[in-house]
C-alpha cells in the first residue's frame, strides 16, 4: 500500500501582505506588506462548526444532528508603531508624523490579507482572503525588556459579489 502522507508543512511566517477589498469581491493583487511582526503570534484558526442534536423519544444518543457555520480567523501581532500602522491599525487621522485617535465610535474596518508560511520540503502554503473585519487592540508598553504591540484580529468574512467567491483559498506553491 502506498504512503499516503504529505510532505506538506506550516511552519513559519514569510510575509503578511493587506490591501483594500475588490470591487468584485476576488481577491485584489495590489498589496502592502506588513513589517516587524511578533514571532509565534501570526496564526490563522478554522473553528468547528456548532451542532444542534435533534433527539428522539426514550432515545439518549442523536437521531440526527444538523451542522451550524464555522468560523475562520487570522491573528497577529505587530511591533510598528509607524504613523501608518497605527492609521491602518486603529483608524483616526495621520500627518507629518502625528497620529491622532478617532474622535468618533470605532469603525469597522475591512482589508484583504495574503499570508505565506516558510518554505518546508520545497514547498510552502499561501493564504488568500479576499475580505476580513479587522479588530485591533494595543498594549504599548513603556519598558526596558519588551516592545509595545498591537494585537490584530481578522474575522473572515464572504466576499460580496454576484458569484460565489470562496472566503480564503489555501494554495501549496
Amino acid at each position: 500500500m502506498a504512503d499516503k502522507r504529505s510532505k506538506v508543512r506550516l511552519v513559519g511566517l514569510t510575509s503578511i501582505r493587506y490591501g483594500s477589498i475588490g470591487a468584485t469581491g476576488a481577491m485584489v493583487t495590489t498589496l502592502n506588506t506588513l513589517g516587524n511582526v511578533v514571532p509565534d503570534s501570526a496564526h490563522f484558526a478554522i473553528e468547528a462548526p456548532s451542532v444542534t442534536d435533534i433527539n428522539i423519544e426514550e432515545e439518549d444518543t442523536p437521531d440526527l444532528q444538523i451542522l451550524g457555520s464555522r468560523k475562520m480567523t487570522l491573528e497577529f501581532g505587530l511591533r510598528d508603531m509607524g504613523t501608518k500602522t497605527l492609521l491602518l491599525a486603529l483608524g483616526g487621522t495621520a500627518a507629518a508624523g502625528v497620529w491622532n485617535a478617532p474622535v468618533t465610535s470605532n469603525v469597522i474596518t475591512e482589508y484583504a490579507f495574503e499570508v505565506c508560511s516558510k518554505t518546508i520540503n520545497g514547498k510552502y502554503l499561501k493564504f488568500a482572503i479576499p475580505r476580513t473585519s479587522v479588530r485591533v487592540g494595543g498594549d504599548l508598553k513603556f519598558a526596558r525588556t519588551d516592545t509595545g504591540t498591537l494585537a490584530f484580529t481578522c474575522d473572515v468574512l464572504i466576499p460580496q459579489s454576484s458569484t460565489q467567491i470562496s472566503p480564503c483559498v489555501i494554495t501549496q506553491v
